[in-house]
């Protein structure tokens, strides 16, 4: 299988990459940092994989072309396009900057939205699959969080037109929504008048591999969706079936930030 991994330089990205590797795959590495991605794939052939490094800004064209071409160099089909790049917000609506929105929203929608038009056809010929990575936030909103929940709404909604509209190309989308993971996200996110991370009291905090497996399993078995733990699975059942109560339970959030 021929597998694009974007953000693959660290956490969940590198785990993706690591789990590719253990089954024999070719992973076409991509983030910013050339030298981490270097150190990634070296793990790759340690692993039985064949790594193929792009080293690309995912939130400019000319670097997606690039990654799309690197990825399908010599005709190839690509299995498994994994939109694993992204970046967090942590701040008050009425602190967030419409500047570092707009650089939000270009990572973390326009990025995956990109990718996946520039490499459907390849796709298409290997009946392979978009997985997008969302999260808890994609599904619940909560105070300080509201601006990097708004990106993630957004990839889930594109994400459901998305299934729907490439079933016919025999092409699937994978939808992965973690809680909280142990990886550098907090450190790389955008703080505007907050503390960088909300994380509910009792929320187990899983590590990137976790997440990859539980990827891996769903992707196997074909599935849509995939929430990775249990604090994921009741958050976004008691948004969607008991919104009065998350309201409440929203407010006493904001007023304790």
């Amino acid at each position: 299988m021929r597998v694009v991994v974007t953000g693959a330089s660290s956490g969940i990205g590198r785990s993706f990459a690591l789990a590719f590797a253990a089954r024999g795959d070719t992973v076409v590495l991509s983030a910013r940092d050339e030298k981490a991605l270097a150190a990634v794939a070296r793990e790759v052939a340690d692993k039985g994989g064949t790594a193929v490094v792009c080293a690309a800004d995912v939130t400019r064209e000319p670097d997606r072309v690039r990654l799309a071409s690197v990825a399908t160099e010599g005709g190839a089909a690509v299995d498994v396009l994994v939109n694993n790049a992204g970046r967090g917000y942590y701040g008050a609506i009425v602190d967030v900057d419409v500047k570092e929105l707009e650089d939000i929203f270009a990572l973390n929608v326009i990025a995956p939205l990109r990718l996946t038009q520039l490499l459907l056809e390849p796709l298409g010929r290997a009946r392979g699959t978009v997985l997008m990575m969302s999260s808890v936030a994609g599904v619940v909103s909560a105070p300080k969080l509201g601006a990097y929940a708004a990106s993630k709404f957004a990839l889930e909604a594109i994400s459901i037109a998305l299934r729907a509209e490439v079933a016919a190309r025999g092409v699937r989308v994978l939808v992965v929504r973690p809680g909280p993971v142990d990886t550098p996200f907090r450190a790389n996110a955008v703080v505007a008048q907050a503390e960088a991370g909300v994380r509910p009291k009792g929320a187990k905090v899983q590590t990137p591999d976790d997440v990859a497996e539980l990827a891996m399993r769903a992707l196997a078995k074909g599935r849509d969706v995939v929430e990775t733990s249990a604090f994921v699975r009741v958050a976004s059942f008691a948004s969607r079936v008991t919104p009065p109560l998350f309201r409440v339970i929203a407010k006493r959030m904001a007023k304790k930030a």
